[in-house]
């Protein structure tokens, strides 16, 4: 069991920031807070600990001033207060794209159980990528262990490993991103290495690879796949958890000018006929229609349900949003916590001498000013024969007076100021309310709108025409012309055809090869960016980035060039993605292009 930090001062809030922004961390950190007014949080702090174990470090922030301290060392978005919690991955990545730190938030005690959950989850992913899970340091407290799953509820297997002796499966350690029930099921018999102090079973030992899983789909099959992302031009398709295949619009609709993004959505189970098997896997959801038969998800454990069900409703996008205001900036915004008020050391000022504005207010009667005390009238020969005792007397009964009527005064402003509290309170329930009634509706419109892009997809395919089958060349070359010559074809209009022809070019000896072992592009963009950049398209266009290839990184460095003078160019092919894929080319002296690789972003040799 992990064990709870408390942060209770300023010093101790300042030193959790600085070790969340420091390089020190080896697994990730879950700070949760304590709502204003509560002594306790929502989220169940010992079922968080139990479960995480030593996976991830465990912090409580209590209520009072030295929030501050903690938001005001962190990156603005990245601070956590009011109830609320977050974990922090290994790394600072998360400083940057605040998606890698969810925010989790509870209104209220009751939504605690959803909370706890989230973090969990959260923690365990963390720790998951972190290989965590793979440490040898807990090595010692490991052993192998088989039984049968009993049931699945609270997102977690439940195992019985004989007499009576029970564990647990997280999705984590069975397939990460993947809810559990899409991946095992009751009376599934699963064994694997048992941590004994949290009691999970980690079974992924036993999970066959995407190449076993996949190598029983052949080309034209209609499969199920998950939507992964959607761009305006192309989508990701997840085969596997582990496999992933981009479409490009040709691959999803015969319409060039369709948006992607109105027609899929993320996260929805389609039906794709497959064009080609792996290692270079190709998708097509064209001419897929409900007359075909699909064959079924493929099951991730053998025995297992399928992972994908194409009969589920497409998800509603919902995107996190953050419920919790941001540090305050400004007197609009509300606070972490009330400033502690430093009160003066110095002894009280004595007492004026009662007058009306001291006395009780009526409700709704406005402040009045207290007049500054009139100064004390000199004593008469009379008065100076008040003996001294009588006198003192006296002064204190007026300062009695004085006090009681300030008393009453301030019962009187206490009482209102309850008041507003009280409306401000129920003002702040209200609008919780209203917040998770928009929430709702928010999820139901997105629901529709993907039930209505899956409608749209499926009407154009019912009345495109039937895709026609590519042709096939025994020559790579000749097959790789064609289909350059066909993207001219198909994009340039017939108008301009004979203004922008298709120049004659070269391809190295090195092409064919590299774009025969480059994954992560289909040959068709391939074929596309090529056309592009003979018929000058690649020139105009700023998200192709067309630059000389320089033999450094340094801005005055010489471009790479050939003994005959031509000069490597550089074109993207990609942008926004990992190992963003580019073509290297020769322009020659008499203008001819020579096609040289198709590499990965940081493979910068000619």
């Amino acid at each position: 069991m992990s064990a709870i930090k408390r942060v209770t001062n300023t010093s101790e809030a300042e030193a959790l920031a600085a070790l969340l922004n420091g390089d020190a961390r080896t697994k990730p950190t879950v700070v949760v807070t304590v709502a204003s007014g509560h002594t306790d949080p929502y989220a169940d702090m010992e079922r968080i600990a139990a479960e995480i174990g030593d996976l991830a470090d465990l912090y409580l922030v209590t209520t009072g001033g030295h929030t501050w301290a903690f938001s005001n060392k962190m990156t603005p978005g990245t601070q956590v207060y009011g109830g609320a919690g977050r974990v922090y991955p290994v790394g600072l990545g998360w400083n940057i794209d605040l998606k890698q730190a969810p925010l989790r938030f509870a209104w209220n005690k009751s939504e605690g159980r959803k909370l706890t959950g989230q973090l969990i989850d959260d923690a365990l992913d963390m720790a998951a990528a972190a290989g965590l899970f793979d440490s040898a340091r807990t090595a010692s407290t490991r052993e192998r262990r088989a039984g049968t799953i009993l049931s699945i509820m609270s997102e977690r297997a439940l195992v019985d490993l004989g007499s009576g002796d029970l564990a647990s499966i997280p999705p984590q350690l069975a397939q990460a991103g993947v809810p559990i029930e899409r991946v095992l099921a009751p009376g599934m018999h699963v064994d694997g290495v048992l941590e004994k102090k949290s009691r999970w079973l980690d079974i992924r030992g036993i999970r066959p690879t995407a190449e076993e899983a996949l190598k029983t789909y052949a080309a034209g099959d209609v499969v199920p796949a998950e939507v992964r992302s959607v761009l305006a031009g192309s989508a990701d398709l997840r085969l596997h958890p582990d496999v992933t295949v981009e479409l490009f619009r040709s691959d999803v609709t015969g319409d060039p000018d369709d948006d992607l993004q109105a027609l899929l959505t993320p996260g929805e189970v389609v039906l794709a006929r497959v064009v080609a098997t792996g290692p270079r896997w190709r998708l097509s959801l064209r001419g897929v229609g409900e007359h075909d038969t699909a064959r079924e998800a493929l099951a991730l454990y053998a025995g297992g349900p399928p992972w994908l069900d194409p009969d589920a409703p497409p998800p509603a996008p919902v995107e996190h949003v953050e419920t919790e205001p941001a540090p305050p900036a400004t007197v609009s915004e509300p606070l972490p916590e009330d400033e502690p008020v430093e009160t003066s050391r110095a002894s009280p000022p004595k007492p004026a001498i009662p007058t009306p504005a001291m006395m009780p207010r009526r409700k709704g009667e406005p402040v009045r000013a207290v007049p500054p005390p009139e100064p004390e009238p000199v004593p008469t020969p009379a008065q100076e024969a008040t003996p001294p005792k009588k006198a003192a007397v006296q002064s204190m009964s007026l300062q009695v007076t004085a006090i009681k009527a300030e008393k009453a005064r301030l019962e009187a402003e206490l009482t209102e100021l309850r008041d507003q509290v009280s409306g401000l309170r129920n003002e702040r329930v209200q609008f919780a309310k209203d917040l998770a009634r928009a929430a709702r509706q928010v999820e139901t419109r997105d629901a529709e709108l993907a039930r209505m892009r899956s409608q749209l997809r499926r009407a154009k395919q019912r009345s495109a025409p039937p895709e026609v089958t590519p042709p096939v060349f025994a020559d790579r070359e000749r097959g790789f012309r064609h289909l350059v010559e066909a993207a001219w074809a198909r994009r340039i209009p017939l108008g301009e055809q004979p203004t922008r022809p298709l120049p004659g070019y070269a391809i190295g000896e090195r092409f064919l090869d590299s774009v025969d072992t480059l994954e992560g592009i289909a040959v068709d963009k391939i074929a596309d960016v090529v056309m592009e950049v003979l018929t000058g398209l690649a020139e105009q266009s700023a998200g192709r980035e067309l630059h000389q290839l320089r033999t450094s990184v340094g801005g005055n460095a010489a471009p790479q060039s050939r003994d005959d003078g031509a000069v490597c160019y550089r074109v993207s092919m990609q942008v926004h993605t990992p190992s963003a894929r580019r073509l290297h080319f020769w322009k020659c002296p008499d203008g001819t292009i020579e096609l040289s690789r198709v590499v990965v972003h940081d493979d910068m040799e000619p």
